[in-house]
């Protein structure tokens, strides 16, 4: 009935969490768990073959010969997917809920039109021991989208996700997928592309961001980089649909405004920031976007620094959530 995709890269400090996670998941059909190594050199295949030993009927693993980078390991492990639904937990995420499968298969299989569900998570910053919440959007209120949702703001944390797999030919994806980092962001809106978007407010798994996560990684410039590499590409793909081409086009000037505002006093990155705006096709200038760029930050920026510190603060007393 589901699989459940697990990229894993020498993740033996984690994945442990992850799989155990998966396996103590209380359903009554079939699901399995597709773990796709990308030729990891610690412990790593050493700590699966202890949980496929005890899960046999369960466990699929398979190791790369050499290592395809997290968007080839992505699309490696797709390949070897048979379930009627997909969920994807990655090796450094884990779910905490053991009816989440059952509670997203059971709206599915009562929901024919909706072609994702996902659910609130906690997002654990692992450097600070920092915890939030996930809220689904700007209107956490909202328990269903579309894709033009979804083309204003990606709202979904890919280890929350259930798709339809059937949805999408995962055999014949956009060649350009092997090449964005935001690989799932672009996932998301090919499945929302097939049918309506569904919310759950429990929370139901750990978003870990850990200081070797790529989005965690990366500095504020180059996030915003990725962000828009993606959007360029969906802005081709869904050509034909103007409700959602505008508002990707929305998304990607903001983005550029963020850039140029990240870049400082580069002038490279600022004009390179600024080129991406004919690419994009908005009808914004550039001396427009340097004046969004130049305004000062609003208050809910400040405020947002404060509700931040008060995390941390309760965070550090509340252990994190275990499976």
């Amino acid at each position: 009935m589901v699989s459940v995709v697990m990229i894993a890269y020498n993740n033996e400090r984690y994945i442990d969490r992850a799989i155990e996670g998966v396996v103590r998941q209380q359903v009554d059909f079939d699901i399995e768990l597709v773990i796709c190594d990308d030729a990891s050199t610690d412990s790593t295949a050493d700590i699966v073959a202890k949980w496929a030993k005890k899960y046999p009927g369960v466990i699929r693993y398979s190791r790369n010969a050499s290592n395809l980078g997290v968007q080839g390991n992505y699309l490696e492990a797709f390949r070897h997917c048979r379930g009627k639904y997909m969920a994807m937990c990655d090796a450094d995420d884990y779910w905490i809920c053991r009816t989440k499968l059952a509670r997203q298969v059971d709206y599915m299989e009562n929901h024919s039109e909706c072609a994702i569900v996902f659910h609130r998570v906690v997002n654990y910053f692992e450097a600070t021991g920092e915890m939030s919440l996930s809220n689904g959007g700007a209107d956490a209120r909202k328990a269903e989208s579309d894709i033009v949702d979804l083309a204003r703001r990606n709202v979904i944390t890919n280890m929350s996700v259930l798709y339809r797999r059937e949805l999408v030919d995962l055999t014949r994806l956009p060649s350009w997928l092997g090449e964005v980092r935001l690989l799932d962001y672009a996932m998301h809106m090919l499945y929302a592309a097939h049918g309506t978007v569904h919310y759950m407010r429990r929370p139901m798994g750990v978003y870990r961001q850990s200081p070797q996560a790529i989005w965690s990684m990366a500095e504020s410039y180059r996030r915003l980089t990725m962000a828009l590499d993606v959007r360029l590409h969906l802005l081709e793909t869904f050509a034909g649909r103007e409700d959602v081409a505008r508002e990707l086009r929305k998304a990607s000037v903001n983005t550029v405004v963020a850039m140029v505002a990240a870049a400082g006093e580069d002038e490279s990155r600022r004009r390179q920031a600024l080129d991406m705006l004919q690419r994009i096709g908005a009808d914004v200038s550039e001396q427009e976007v340097m004046r969004r760029a130049s305004l000062p930050p609003k208050k809910k920026a400040l405020t947002k620094r404060v509700l931040s510190q008060c995390r941390t603060l309760v965070s550090r007393m509340i252990p994190v959530p275990r499976p």
